[in-house]
């Protein structure tokens, strides 16, 4: 594993700059040049984009969400919805259970964030840099943080309007520019709507990893806590989106 770090620490070198990695046990501390970052959320992005087209063409899988109520100690204190999806390829899906029941025809909650949306909005939004060359499950990756610009103009979509008042960290695999995992967390609160809807707190985390040379979601978790009138107050939440059950389709 020592001699895949090195090479890793190499190719950054002669893509990067002649800039020196110092090596602590299984972490290397890197210097870069500041849009060594951009270059690579951007090549991020793009292997994502083509990895979605095979994914959807290839794959059927399983999706489960989960939404559960928290207590001030974020402890669940009652589990609000449950829905196991089926996916098939083409992007087809199917409910076959609803809160613990089997279901044959029901309407879907579709996924409330999507990690190429969080990627290009950071790009769009936030600063960020190269913290180090780090090991998370056994493979080397670059781990970047990001933060909010402090002049960034507040105006975008759900997922803009939380990124860009967040900052946070991902784990770039090295060798396949893949993410394997971000998390990120709002720094400062947001209302719409005329103040019928504000929220103070948004926490992000999502994983990949890789199935049949494939780039796959496994989890998504968004900890959220807001007002809203139509809610008829104050709501904490968890929210779960599990992906497992993967088969290629040939």
């Amino acid at each position: 594993m020592k001699g895949w770090l090195f090479g890793a620490f190499v190719l950054t070198c002669i893509v990067f700059g002649p800039r020196t990695p110092t090596l602590l046990g299984q972490i290397a501390f890197i210097q870069t040049h500041p849009n060594t970052g951009e270059f690579i959320v951007h090549t991020v992005i793009t292997r994502a984009k083509e990895n979605d087209n095979i994914k959807k063409e290839k794959l059927a899988y399983k999706r489960t969400y989960t939404v559960e109520n928290l207590d001030d100690n974020e402890k669940v204190t009652d589990e609000e919805k449950k829905e196991v999806v089926i996916i098939r390829p083409g992007g087809k899906e199917r409910m076959i259970e609803k809160n613990g029941k089997p279901i044959n025809n029901s309407k879907i909650s579709k996924p409330k964030i999507d990690l190429i949306k969080v990627l290009e909005a950071v790009l769009k939004l936030d600063e960020f840099n190269i913290i180090k060359i780090d090991m998370l499950d056994d493979r080397p990756c670059y781990m970047i943080n990001f933060k909010p610009k402090s002049n960034q103009n507040d105006k975008g979509d759900n997922v803009e309007d939380i990124i860009v008042r967040s900052e946070g960290i991902m784990y770039v695999d090295i060798e396949k520019f893949y993410i394997k995992k971000i998390s990120a967390w709002m720094t400062r609160p947001y209302s719409r709507a005329g103040g019928l809807f504000s929220l103070s707190r948004a926490n992000i985390e999502m994983t990949e990893e890789e199935f049949e040379g494939i780039i796959v979601m496994k989890s998504a978790i968004i900890i959220d806590r807001y007002w809203s009138i139509l809610r008829g107050g104050t709501v904490f939440e968890k929210q779960t989106y599990e992906y497992g059950d993967y088969q290629l389709i040939q």
